[in-house]
């Protein structure tokens, strides 16, 4: 993507390849350092138990597309990655109220990197479209990430500085492995 002001870089990032996730829902009520250990664990433990009944799932990542954010790739078919977001949605709303999630959760999908300042995105799109094959690559879901994300400025691959997130892994749950569901 370079010379494309997005950065693809996740430092401190518990996955490999770090800067490839699906975002699923973040709490949106408080910072994850206002989140006290015991809501922390009440949370997780919601999530376990909602969470064990849920199949994993394949799905389809692509094509590539540029836009105001950055650059992602969208998820097909979608209607399992839904689920898995209105199951953790619902389970959010339970444990932490409904302020704590966002109205809607976007359509999902995969972030290649984050827009750091503002460039016309029809050359990068153009780049992706002839540049990246197959169109869409298979992947395998199977597990949730819990992670406290924190924002901070740093200096970009351009020299500029622009927004960064850290990653701390509080904990992985798996798909399908028991529970009684939500």
């Amino acid at each position: 993507m370079t010379p494309y002001p997005i950065d693809p870089q996740v430092p401190d990032c518990p996955a490999d390849p770090c800067w490839l996730h699906l975002t699923v829902e973040m709490v949106a009520d408080a910072p994850a350092a206002a989140i006290s250990g015991p809501e922390r664990a009440d949370l997780v433990a919601a999530l376990t138990d909602a969470l064990g009944d849920f199949a994993p799932f394949e799905i389809e990542a692509g094509p590539p597309i540029a836009g105001v954010s950055g650059a992602v790739l969208d998820v097909w078919p979608d209607g399992r990655a839904v689920a898995l977001q209105d199951r953790v949605r619902e389970v959010i709303r339970t444990v932490r109220g409904e302020h704590a999630v966002m109205p809607t959760a976007g359509r999902p999908h995969f972030s290649l990197g984050y827009a750091y300042a503002e460039a016309d995105s029809d050359p990068l799109s153009s780049v992706l479209r002839t540049t990246i094959t197959p169109r869409r690559a298979a992947l395998f879901v199977d597990r949730v990430h819990v992670v406290d994300v924190e924002w901070f400025r740093a200096a970009m691959p351009s020299g500029v500085e622009g927004w960064r997130m850290s990653w701390e892994s509080v904990t992985v749950i798996p798909l399908g492995v028991g529970g009684t569901g939500f």
